[in-house]
């Protein structure tokens, strides 16, 4: 194994080094330590490999504080110190901005910050058994397809960290325990809820079990066969919704759908996005993935018009329901592929002074490139991933508009997302 000195870290919180004059990405080393490192890919430009033991520590350098870090692939910054961690992603946003957003000077605001542990309101477990006979609840472990057993969650809210060890006394006792193919799990303000997402039919005698666990543990069920996006409530004729307060509102959501995992940052996020975009009764917002209104209705609250437009129908009709739900009359929600041209579409030819941007991890180039047939006068660009960000960013100065306020946004303390926020106007 080869010995590396770190010399940086990557934007995803990797350790960078050079062997003979190739740069190596080292996953689990800091900058500044001297590592012995196994490759585990070999490219032409670069190799990528894991750190497997330090032979000099950097003064950074912490213990985890879960159990399970040396082998599950989800909180992979935890032997960094959180603030550090924050570092980490603040230098990563504005080296990406810089570098490939060729914006030279970044305004950097005060980032989004809350608590580091239990914050998590969804998460996905799988379920396997091994060729033990073993049961494997969990999260999948670094680099590998294979599970990583765990009994509890730092990261998960209290209450739904607490349900797992019930599911390993139940699960064993179903008879359609080999048929179940995930678990998820997601809280709301006021109850949580398990969708069971199974191979085939549950039998009568399975399905009294599953409900009389949710009873038990005061967890509404949901089971999931087929189709990914279908749910069903074998305890109501329609699945009942989980709900969070927002801004003086009441979303509701079901377990299925995207929702930001971390209210805090969410709440802080959405207040900052009414801050940055500061909408007035005469102005008309276009908020482009919309999900089920978690931005489009605190800004119609302050605005003349809000339209969400979102690729997901059901998603759409969730968003519709909560604006009549909430008594909010100046939102219209529509159905679009944003990763089409859209400029022939009916409420894109109306008039707009206001954008909202939160795209997946793939960002918005499309969108971006097509911004000027709206010549808003402000946009805020909710970003999951710098590097899109940063590419986005450049067309948007091509466009006409300039980097005003950047943040970031701790939305995954421990791990190595980096979630920001821009608002850009119009020069």
């Amino acid at each position: 194994m080869p010995e590396l000195t770190i010399e940086r870290q990557s934007h995803d919180g990797r350790g960078i080094a050079r062997q003979k004059g190739k740069t190596t990405f080292v996953e689990g080393a800091l900058a500044g330590e001297t590592v012995q490192a196994r490759i585990t890919k070999k490219h032409r430009r670069f190799d990528e490999a894991v750190c497997e033991e330090i032979l000099t520590p950097s003064p950074q350098r912490i213990e985890p504080d879960c159990e399970y870090y040396a082998k599950c692939g989800g909180c992979s910054l935890q032997h960094l110190g959180l603030e550090q961690q924050r570092e980490v992603k603040r230098d990563a946003l504005v080296d990406q901005l810089q570098r490939f957003g060729k914006i030279e000077h970044i305004p950097l605001h005060e980032p989004l910050l809350d608590k580091s542990w239990g914050y998590r309101r969804k998460a996905r477990l799988g379920v396997k058994w091994n060729r033990h006979g073993e049961l494997i609840i969990g999260f999948r472990e670094k680099a590998s397809p294979h599970l990583t057993p765990i009994q509890h969650c730092k990261v998960l809210m209290p209450q739904l960290s607490a349900l797992i060890p019930s599911l390993y006394e139940l699960i064993p006792e179903l008879e359609s325990k080999k048929t179940i193919g995930h678990l998820e799990l997601a809280q709301g303000d006021e109850g949580s809820a398990i969708v069971v997402r199974h191979l085939k039919k549950l039998s009568h005698r399975d399905l009294t079990l599953w409900q009389g666990w949710a009873q038990t543990h005061n967890t509404r069920l949901y089971l999931q066969q087929g189709d990914a996006h279908s749910l069903t409530s074998p305890d109501h004729e329609d699945a009942q919704e989980l709900h969070y307060k927002l801004e003086g509102l009441k979303l509701a959501f079901l377990p299925n759908d995207f929702v930001q995992v971390n209210p805090a940052i969410n709440a802080q996020m959405v207040q900052r996005a009414l801050e940055w975009l500061a909408p007035t009764s005469e102005d008309v917002v276009l908020d482009l993935f919309a999900g089920f209104g978690n931005f489009s209705l605190p800004v119609a609250r302050h605005a003349a018009k809000v339209v969400g437009i979102e690729g997901e129908q059901a998603l759409v009709n969730r968003a519709k329901e909560n604006a009549a739900s909430n008594g909010i009359e100046n939102a219209e929600f529509y159905r679009a592929d944003l990763s089409q041209s859209f400029k022939d579409l009916p409420w894109a030819k109306q008039g707009y002074n206001l954008l909202i941007l939160d795209p997946p991890r793939t960002g918005a180039q499309n969108i971006c490139q097509q911004i000027a047939q709206f010549k808003v006068k402000r946009l805020v660009y909710v970003s999951c991933n710098p590097s899109t960000l940063a590419r986005d960013s450049a067309i948007l100065v091509q466009q006409g508009y300039k980097l005003q306020k950047t943040c970031i946004m701790d939305m995954f303390p421990h791990t190595t997302h980096v979630e920001s926020m821009a608002l850009f106007e119009r020069a």
